[in-house]
């Protein structure tokens, strides 16, 4: 659209700024009207090509059109219609391509100014995102040191075995929040005694009270009961605490149920510093009770087997705990002063092997009590094995030996089965004295009277002699069932033992009857102090003992010898001889291969303790082809 200059300056400004024009083209016809209007249609249309036409242009007002009005085209008149528009089309492709800058231009404000919108949520959301992860970075190390914290308290706790080191380690983590005081420990185990674990004056002290109060069953500012009644206790004002119960679940369990305990704090904290103290306190709680509840255990523990100990240890019977290996767990002092976790008989009996007729294998195996017999260096123990049962009906997973010392007892037993016994010979070789004594002494007076008036030819006179002969053997028989009879407190003397076994064999008869006797006496003329009838009941037991050996007819032989300033007697059987199993029990008390009636098991035992008694030692040994041999060894000694 062109505007020519029909009205005045101001009528087409008025135009220019109610209307948009793509160009504008002004011929000036002088007074230079023309580009002063120019200029003004720049500040109301600077996008529209501006073109002036005009008769004369100086160098001045090109100058000026072009610094002032910014003028597209400048162009001389007179000018053809033709060169008109071909300006004008310049013009209006010029304005196009200023419009479409003009547009891209305010687009790409547009687009900058969102640009720059996102860009400042983006970074606002950056800035929030950021905050965030530094918040939680925050939150996540707060919590990670806290969680530190915690493992390093419960390290410290594990190694710790008193009350004591605890509440040191307690105090001093309490040290962080400042307003604290020292914690204090209450515990109870039954009973009406509550014991009390503080720190006065930096010391650590124990005190106990009888005064009963209730424990709280939750962590609690105090009741006013409470708080009155540590005051009174510990002599001094509570004026805030905090009371937190442990659970004491493997002491209660060891003491039947009845543990308790509680945590006392003092402090002078804010409503507003509580909050943290209690979630520290939170995250302790658990440690520190599992802690307290072990040591209080491993000193009820150690108590208890203090206690248990000194009852052991204060019996007179060796008392120990085997396993099924035969170890020994525990002892008191009474089984070994030496100790050394040996096997149990390696330990008592000092053995490589288990002690025959132990009863611990048959209790393992039954699961019930067993007795049996031990002899230990010269000593018999009757012991009683106890099986320890951890459940009803499971296998036993040890046992407790109890060894009592019956040496003396059985000893006392045999001698009062051995006076009992020779009581009831004598009082039968008494009776048996005086019923045939009598008759006797009559019978062999008569004889002789008839000796001496029968004439000394005939049978007669031999008959006689015979019948004098067996009644002086049958008084000397009586004679010496009556010495056999003695009491054992008869004296010792000098005799031959070849004397003591001719006394002893007439008494034997019955019982040898179907064995071939031979006897081979060397030593009447050496003498040997002994108790004549206990000497004389040891070579009885021993020749009996040799024909009951021989079921069939055999051989028995007794011999005497001296060898070394030594008197041996040898008394040898053609029997089975001695098993090699049982060599070794054969002079035990109560020992015997019998059957039940025929023998009590005292006769060797009661030969050794005889023989020994008179310095002597007892031996026996097997015989080829079979048979065995028993060897007395008695000191030979002659009246000075």
């Amino acid at each position: 659209m062109e505007i020519v200059f029909r009205a005045s300056v101001q009528e087409a400004l008025l135009l220019l700024k109610t209307q948009k024009f793509s160009s504008i083209l002004v011929q000036d016809i002088g007074a230079g009207e023309g580009l002063e209007f120019l200029v003004q249609a720049r500040l109301y249309q600077p996008m529209a090509p501006r073109i002036l036409i005009a008769e004369d242009l100086s160098e001045q007002e090109v100058r000026e059109g072009i610094n002032k009005a910014q003028v597209f085209r400048f162009m001389r008149w007179p000018l053809s219609e033709r060169e008109v528009w071909t300006q004008l089309e310049s013009a209006l492709q010029k304005h196009s391509m200023y419009l479409s800058r003009s547009l891209l231009l305010r687009e790409s404000s547009h687009q900058n100014k969102q640009l720059e919108a996102l860009t400042h949520s983006l970074e606002g959301m950056v800035d929030e995102r950021t905050q965030y992860i530094e918040m939680s970075h925050r939150e996540e190390s707060e919590k990670l040191n806290r969680e530190r914290q915690l493992i390093r308290f419960i390290k410290d706790l594990a190694t710790q075995t008193s009350f004591e080191d605890i509440l040191g380690i307690l105090r001093k983590e309490l040290r962080k929040f400042h307003k604290m005081g020292d914690p204090i420990l209450a515990y109870r185990l039954g009973g009406g005694k509550t014991f009390f674990m503080s720190f006065q004056l930096g010391h650590f002290t124990q005190t106990e009270s009888l005064t009963h109060f209730e424990f709280p069953k939750a962590a609690q500012v105090p009741s006013a009961e409470l708080v009155r009644y540590f005051a009174n206790h510990f002599g001094r004002p509570f004026i805030k605490a905090y009371v937190v119960p442990l659970e004491l679940r493997l002491t209660s369990h060891f003491v039947g149920g009845e543990g308790e305990a509680i945590l006392c704090i003092e402090n002078s904290l804010s409503d507003k510093e509580m909050g943290p103290f209690i979630d520290f306190m939170g995250d302790r709680m658990r440690p520190l009770s599992m802690a307290l509840d072990r040591v209080l255990l491993e000193n009820q523990l150690s108590s208890f087997s203090y206690r248990w100990e000194k009852t052991f240890d204060g019996m007179r019977d060796p008392i120990a705990i085997v396993d099924l290996e035969y170890n020994v767990v525990r002892a008191n002092r009474k089984f070994t002063d030496k100790f050394l976790q040996h096997k149990c008989y390696e330990s008592f009996a000092r053995r490589k092997t288990p002690c025959e007729g132990c009863p611990v294998p048959q209790s393992l195996k039954e699961g019930t009590p067993q007795a049996g017999q031990v002899q230990v260096d010269g000593r018999v123990y009757q012991v009683h094995s106890y099986p320890v049962l951890l459940e009803h009906g499971t296998r036993p997973t040890n046992v407790v030996n109890q060894y009592v010392d019956i040496t003396q007892s059985r000893e006392l037993y045999l001698q009062m089965l051995q006076s009992e016994k020779m009581g009831a010979i004598g009082m039968l070789a008494g009776n048996i004295a005086h019923e045939l004594n009598n008759p006797l002494t009559g019978l062999r007076a008569l004889t002789q009277v008839l000796l001496q008036e029968a004439p000394k030819e005939g049978n007669l006179h031999a008959d006689l002699i015979e019948i004098e002969k067996a009644t002086a053997r049958s008084q000397r028989i009586i004679k010496n069932l009556l010495d056999f009879s003695k009491g054992e407190d008869q004296p010792s003397e000098y005799i031959s033992v070849d004397e003591v076994i001719e006394r002893t064999l007439p008494m034997l008869k019955s019982a040898m009857r179907l064995h071939r006797l031979e006897v081979d006496l060397e030593t009447l003329g050496s003498s040997v102090f002994v108790e004549p009838h206990l000497l004389q009941q040891v070579v009885f037991n021993l020749i009996n003992n040799a024909c009951q050996a021989m079921k069939d007819p055999g051989r028995l032989r007794v011999v005497t010898k001296t060898e070394a300033g030594k008197v041996l007697i040898e008394i040898e059987d053609t029997g089975p001889g001695i098993p090699l199993e049982i060599q070794r029990r054969i002079f035990e008390p109560f020992f015997t291969t019998k059957k039940e009636g025929h023998g009590t098991g005292l006769g060797l035992s009661m030969s050794r303790s005889i023989i020994e008694k008179f310095g002597g030692t007892i031996q026996f040994r097997n015989v080829e082809p079979h048979g065995s041999c028993f060897t007395i060894v008695l000191p030979q000694k002659s009246p000075e």
